[in-house]
């Protein structure tokens, strides 16, 4: 694609955040690195309730959250390939502060970022990851990267240079494809892992995951012990998902609109704990 198509489907979007989106790539690309006060605009942030829980365990954690679904206003465009309905309920952007207009904003120009210069983002988002790992380091700390925070859409194979990166890179999907990849190829690198995420349309799919030893993360009004006759770890104590033993339910807290209906998203909506 080139850069008028680019600049074309995102121009609804580019015009709703008050940028031009008559100029060149490079020009918008710039406007959109920016905050409001002229400082670079990070695609990840560690000052987030997650990455602050991790730091209790001695882990540094930079998180990227990007517009889930069709959020950005980019069209035909989305970065949630796999949701299904009841994602909208359960989707974190719509709890607490990511509901701010601020960190809606900040969501749609990282999208936007990516859309445009992926080659760009790349470099700007490995400086970053430089960065953390220079931090960590400094503060004696373990470095990870969750590179689809609000998004699934493999974002980690957007770097080149990630299988040889020091810091752990984890995310949560629910591509079952992928998942299955991450666990039967051998070579896969050793510095990334992958959760499934169970939603009210794949529990065939979440059953096949943890009989390979794989984890599954589900939504709970209230997280049990175990389910389905296997053990349930807390997923709201801790984001670092490589911790966890193999073969497990990862339970999550019910939060946002979805703690005020009945979603079969929820697993105990459907089943018994």
């Amino acid at each position: 694609m080139n850069d008028a198509r680019r600049l074309a489907r995102a121009r609804a979007a580019l015009v709703d955040l008050g940028i031009n989106p008559f100029r060149s790539v490079r020009e918008v690309y710039d406007d959109l690195r920016q905050t409001k006060s002229g400082g670079y605009a990070t695609f990840l942030g560690t000052n987030i309730y997650k990455a602050k829980l991790s730091e209790k365990r001695g882990v540094l954690t930079g998180i990227q959250y990007l517009s889930p679904s069709d959020e950005a206003g980019i069209e035909g465009f989305t970065l949630c390939p796999f949701a299904s309905e009841g994602c909208g309920d359960g989707c974190i952007n719509r709890t607490g502060r990511n509901t701010a207009h601020g960190a809606l904003t900040a969501r749609r120009k990282r999208t936007l970022r990516w859309f445009l210069d992926e080659e760009r983002a790349v470099h700007d988002f490995y400086g970053e990851v430089l960065m953390l790992e220079g931090r960590a380091i400094r503060d004696n700390f373990m470095a990870t990267v969750r590179a689809d925070g609000t998004s699934d859409d493999r974002f980690w194979s957007k770097l080149p240079w990630w299988r040889d990166a020091r810091p752990k890179f984890y995310d949560y999907t629910k591509s079952f494809p992928r998942m299955m990849e991450f666990l039967f190829i051998k070579d896969y690198p050793k510095n990334y892992h992958l959760t499934f995420s169970r939603s009210e349309l794949n529990d065939a799919q979440c059953d096949t995951i943890l009989r390979h030893g794989g984890n599954v993360a589900v939504v709970f009004d209230t997280v049990p012990d175990s389910f389905r006759g296997r053990p349930v770890v807390c997923g709201d104590d801790s984001d670092l998902r490589f911790l966890d033993p193999k073969g497990v339910w990862v339970g999550l807290t019910a939060k946002g609109k979805l703690r005020q209906n009945a979603s079969t998203f929820k697993a105990d909506a459907v089943t018994s704990c």
